[in-house]
């Protein structure tokens, strides 16, 4: 292993017990809901494209799970398979609009804030459900995003890549045609990722962020 050669990682702050969990000073919010249709309420701040987010996912897909959304307050702009233009607008306000939505499995996505000046908050649940498995990839992925932009630090993107492989969720990488961006993807992921964890090794799991509960 050449840990050495890798990036310093900021100093994690201890919120594996956190429930919410508050991130970017309070601006965002995830909250683990263990037996509700859809498991995470993840509180989204005003959309700024100068200073996007932590919350406010990368272009990826599910290899093995669809993904469902459902507005409670504000309005969300969902991409799907391009990032150009919005492919549906979910909103608790215009009651034109629809309320849900579903990402099959193997579709690029991204959702951002469709509200600049309003925040955001909508329910995720992803389909076979794993809880466990699940809490564990957000608690580590936003815990450490957020870390990162504590101390100022660039996060690793082999440190991601380390995330996101145990969570079966590939970057979408933007190539001529959908399946050669699906195949470039799964294989940036597979070669980052291992990287990541054996050569530099990085962790899935870091116990500030996240430990098992026994009896839930």
């Amino acid at each position: 292993m050449l840990s050495f050669l890798r990036s310093s990682s900021p100093p994690r702050l201890n919120r594996a017990a956190d429930n919410p969990i508050f991130y970017e000073d309070g601006k965002s919010c995830l909250e683990f809901r263990k037996g509700s249709k859809y498991f995470l309420r993840n509180s989204h701040p005003p959309y700024d494209a100068l200073s996007p987010s932590i919350v406010n996912p990368p272009f990826h897909f599910h290899l093995y799970q669809s993904e469902h959304f459902k507005i409670v307050s504000g309005e969300c702009h969902l991409y799907k398979n391009t990032k150009d233009a919005p492919w549906k607008t979910i909103s608790a306000a215009d009651p034109t609009a629809p309320r849900t939505a579903i990402i099959p499995k193997m579709e690029f996505h991204t959702l951002q804030n469709a509200s600049s000046t309003d925040p955001l908050v909508i329910d995720v649940n992803l389909a076979p459900e794993d809880f466990e498995g699940e809490e564990r990839f957000f608690r580590n992925f936003f815990g450490y995003l957020d870390d990162c932009k504590r101390a100022g630090e660039t996060p690793s993107i082999f440190q991601l890549m380390v995330f996101l492989k145990h969570a079966n969720t590939p970057l979408g990488l933007r190539l001529p045609t959908r399946w050669l961006s699906q195949v470039a993807s799964r294989a940036f992921l597979n070669i980052m990722g291992s990287i990541g964890e054996w050569i530099l090794g990085y962790e899935s799991s870091y116990r500030e962020y996240y430990v098992a509960r026994k009896g839930i």
